[in-house]
């Protein structure tokens, strides 16, 4: 069912994560991203691939593109795929992925490189609410707008993603993501 923690080496030890530290080195603007890579990474290390990833090692793509802040300062944080220059953010790369479309575009695709191995991950389908994902979208296209966004409204996005990160971690990290190894 995935760890709650994230175990990886780095100069010879063993550095551990917990949720809290990812949500804590994001800022917590975005708990459900957050809650989404910790669920993501715990699953493919410890469940999937049975190893503990080497930090230099990792490498990271995001479907979402820029947009996706906490779950590329999750990956971040534990794999330092920014200082290693792994991190990729290419939209394109997942158009023909078989992955849910995300508000702000791109889809919640992923790719997740350690020790060698790849593995492609996907959200499945049921996991953002359609509430969440219209509301998320409404703003986005506010903010590429110019246009104002209400302190009610920031309020209303904040339970949402809230609601989320609280959803996703009460899930079985199976029953979130389809992964392969590629």
């Amino acid at each position: 069912m995935g760890s709650q923690t994230i175990q990886i080496y780095d100069s010879g030890r063993i550095l551990e994560f917990g949720y809290n530290d990812l949500l804590t080195a994001h800022g917590g603007e975005m708990p459900g991203g957050v809650a989404l890579v910790f669920k993501m990474m715990s699953h493919v290390f410890a469940d999937i691939a049975k190893e503990i990833p080497v930090r230099g090692s990792c490498f990271f793509y995001s479907g979402l593109g820029d947009k996706g802040k906490g779950i590329i300062d999750g990956a971040d944080f534990v794999m330092q795929v920014r200082k290693n220059n792994r991190l990729f953010l290419d939209l394109f790369h997942c158009e023909d992925k078989d992955a849910p479309p995300a508000p702000g575009g791109g889809k919640y695709y992923f790719e997740l490189g350690f020790n060698q191995k790849c593995f492609a991950v996907s959200v499945q389908k049921n996991i953002i609410t359609p509430e969440f994902f219209d509301f998320s979208k409404y703003i986005h296209l506010k903010r590429m707008q110019s246009k104002i966004i209400s302190a009610d409204e920031i309020k209303h996005l904040q339970e949402l993603r809230l609601q989320l990160s609280q959803a996703i971690m009460k899930t079985k990290a199976s029953r979130l993501f389809t992964v392969k190894q590629i």
